[in-house]
C-alpha cells in the first residue's frame, strides 16, 4: 500500500510538471488538486517522517509554480480598442467536494532583531515557528561582513557585502545569497556572521512558516440575482462580490449554462444570454486554500 500511494503521488505530479511545461495551465491546476488528494494519502499514513517531508516539498514547490503559472490568453482587436480586458478561457470545472483546502500555504514574518555585530560570531534566533525560507535585512558601517545560514555541518550564504546589493549608506534588504531555504526541524536557526573591519546591524528576518489557519473567501454582494438583456453582456468585477479576511489574492471559475455563454479572465467575468428566461449558474471563488460556490441566477430580458 505505502509503494502505491507514493508511487501515485509520483505519477500525478509528474503529470502536473508535464502539463505547466506544456503551457496547460488550466489542466495544470486540475492536475494539481488530485497531486494534493495523493499527498494528503502520505500525510495521514503511517510512513517514515522522511516520506512525508519529500512529499510536502514536492507538493508545497508545485504549488508555487501553479499559483505563478499565468494563462496565454488572445485578446480580440475589437475588446482591446474598447479597453474590455474581460474576455478569457472557458470556465467550466467540476471540484472533487473530497478536497477541503490546498496544501502549500505559507505566511510572511517579518521579525525585529536588532543585533550588532562587529566580530566572527555564531547567533541563534528562535522564531514563532519553523521557517521555511529566510531573508535577513540590516546594514553596515565600514568592512567588509558575511552572513551563514548554519544547516547541519554545512554553512550556506546568505548575505555577502561585497556581492549584495547596498545602498549607498550600507543597507540590505531581504538577501539570500546561496539560498533561500531552510531546513530544519524546529523554530531555531543559527546563523555565522563574520566582519572584519566594520560593524554589521542585523535589522530584521523575514521568513516563512507554514500557514496553520485560513478562512475562506466570503460572498460580499448585495444580491445573488443579476439583471442582463439577451444577446448583450453582463460585466461583473469579481473583486466587487467577494472578499478573503486573510488578504490573499483570489482566483475565479464560473460554472457554465447553455444558454449563456460566460467567459472568465481574471477577476472579471462576463456573460452573454442567448436568449431570454432565468437562467443558473455557480460562481466559484478560492485563495488557493479553500473554494467557495455561490449560486447566482441571472433573469434575461
Amino acid at each position: 500500500m505505502a509503494d502505491e500511494r507514493i508511487h501515485k503521488f509520483i505519477e500525478l505530479h509528474t503529470e502536473a510538471e508535464q502539463l505547466l511545461e506544456q503551457s496547460k495551465i488550466y489542466e495544470a491546476k486540475q492536475k494539481y488538486l488530485e497531486v494534493l488528494t495523493a499527498y494528503n494519502s502520505i500525510d495521514k499514513s503511517d510512513l517514515d517522517k522522511v516520506h512525508k517531508d519529500i512529499a510536502y516539498e514536492q507538493v508545497t514547490s508545485l504549488f508555487k509554480k501553479v499559483n505563478d503559472a499565468k494563462e496565454s490568453i488572445k485578446i480580440p482587436l475589437n475588446l482591446i480598442a474598447a479597453a474590455v480586458l474581460i474576455i478569457g478561457f472557458s470556465t467550466l470545472i467540476f471540484f472533487n467536494p473530497t478536497i477541503v483546502g490546498l496544501a502549500g500555504f505559507e505566511d510572511t514574518i517579518h521579525e525585529k532583531v536588532n543585533v550588532t555585530i562587529d566580530q566572527p560570531k555564531l547567533i541563534s534566533f528562535t522564531l514563532k515557528d519553523r521557517p521555511l525560507s529566510l531573508k535577513i535585512s540590516g546594514r553596515i558601517t565600514g568592512g567588509i561582513a558575511k552572513l551563514y545560514l548554519k544547516q547541519g555541518e554545512k554553512l550556506e550564504l546568505i548575505f555577502d557585502s561585497e556581492k549584495s546589493f547596498l545602498t549607498q549608506d550600507g543597507k540590505f534588504l531581504e538577501v539570500c545569497e546561496e539560498t533561500c531555504q531552510v531546513n530544519v526541524d524546529n523554530n531555531i536557526i543559527d546563523i555565522f556572521a563574520q566582519v572584519e573591519g566594520g560593524t554589521l546591524n542585523l535589522d530584521e528576518l523575514v521568513y516563512t512558516i507554514q500557514r496553520t489557519g485560513n478562512t475562506p473567501p466570503k460572498y460580499t454582494g448585495q444580491s445573488q440575482i443579476f439583471n442582463a438583456k439577451s444577446g448583450e453582456d453582463l460585466a461583473l468585477n469579481l473583486n466587487d462580490y467577494f472578499a478573503d479576511d486573510d488578504g490573499d489574492k483570489m482566483t475565479y471559475l464560473s460554472t457554465k449554462d447553455e444558454d449563456l455563454e460566460t467567459q472568465v479572465y481574471d477577476n472579471y467575468l462576463t456573460i452573454r444570454p442567448k436568449s431570454a428566461g432565468t437562467r443558473h449558474i455557480t460562481l466559484v471563488a478560492s485563495d488557493l486554500q479553500e473554494v467557495t460556490r455561490v449560486p447566482i441566477t441571472i433573469e434575461v430580458s
